[in-house]
């Protein structure tokens, strides 16, 4: 009884030693309902500024720059950015998995109610129309997972964070 209290104690102790280490990046906050997400630096970004598109890992310069590769980009410049977070590559994996055999589904009931003729063919609408959703939902999740979630100055405002813990309050 003594290992299991000593076990969880020390597993529950760790759980807070990621939560105090203190990481630059970027800090998108929804206009919204002020929901937050913090971009570490270092992570692969895809950012839009005057049509021109900026890929690579991010290093912070100061409170209002970042360095993508060699190029400098003042925040307030920003139109898009596209982060790859957890959520986003866990999403996209679902999307694609889950669009894949519903398109593929949709795709082979299409053909059937083809090939059986006389009432069949009242089914063929219903199966392409769940083709054509588990087809645009397998390419959402493909989108997901190669560019990442994207964060636009319509409904995102853009921070750059020294410190985690100062996150702005919600």
């Amino acid at each position: 009884m003594k290992h299991l209290v000593l076990v969880f104690g020390f597993i529950f102790l760790s759980m807070f030693s990621g939560i105090a280490q203190s990481e630059n990046g970027i800090v998108v906050r929804k206009y919204r309902n002020q929901q937050t997400w913090l971009i570490k630096e270092g992570a692969k970004i895809t950012i839009k500024k005057d049509g021109q598109k900026y890929k690579g890992k991010f290093k912070i310069i100061d409170k209002e720059s970042i360095l993508v590769n060699s190029d400098t980009i003042k925040i307030n410049q920003i139109q898009e950015l596209y982060a790859k977070l957890s959520t986003s590559n866990f999403t996209g994996g679902v999307f694609t998995l889950l669009g894949s055999w519903t398109g593929v589904g949709g795709i082979s009931g299409t053909v059937m109610a083809v090939s059986e003729g006389g009432f069949a063919i009242l089914a063929i609408p219903f199966a392409a129309g769940i083709g054509t959703f588990g087809t645009l939902l397998a390419i959402k999740g493909v989108q997901l997972l190669s560019r990442g979630r994207k964060f636009n100055t319509a409904k995102w405002e853009y921070l750059i964070i020294q410190e985690p813990s100062l996150i702005p309050a919600n």
